[in-house]
């Protein structure tokens, strides 16, 4: 059983990470993974906080995007060495250029995290998402870096 200020804290960093995603300036997402944490999608994956940084840049580059992360149902397990291992589910509406658009979501994708208490702060050891409901036609526009070994 996780206490509840430590599922407070968890979850306020799950919602941080949605709001900086949303409304910016999302390459600061990488300060919210520990410096050697990771970011992974599917069969691509982003490492350090450089890489993860650095797909937030190329992601803006393409130009206005709308997007709203809606994350729930966080379940928290506590792991032997004080870490924390979390499961949720993140529906995500997105598109390209300014609002409004139609309210059609992109996907709903299952959210595997470990997460880490460092200095004081509960921060992303790793965040893995997975794709449960996806429109073929639709794709998300986060470049992570690498395929996962």
């Amino acid at each position: 059983m996780v206490p509840t200020d430590v599922h407070r804290a968890i979850e306020a960093l799950n919602h941080e990470f949605a709001y900086r995603v949303d409304f910016g300036p999302s390459e600061t997402v990488a300060e919210l993974f520990t410096a050697d944490g990771w970011y992974g999608w599917d069969t691509r994956r982003s490492a350090g906080r450089e890489e993860i940084r650095e797909s937030y840049r190329l992601r803006a580059s393409r130009g206005t995007r709308t997007a709203r992360h809606l994350c729930t149902n966080l379940r928290l397990e506590s792991l032997p060495g004080g870490e924390v291992e979390g499961r949720s589910i993140m529906l995500i509406f997105a598109e390209d250029g300014p609002p409004p658009h139609p309210a059609v979501p992109l996907l709903v994708a299952d959210v595997h995290d470990r997460y880490a208490l460092i200095e004081g702060a509960w921060l992303f050891r790793w965040r893995q998402l997975t794709d449960v409901f996806a429109d073929p036609e639709r794709t998300p526009v986060l470049p992570l870096a690498n395929p996962k070994a």
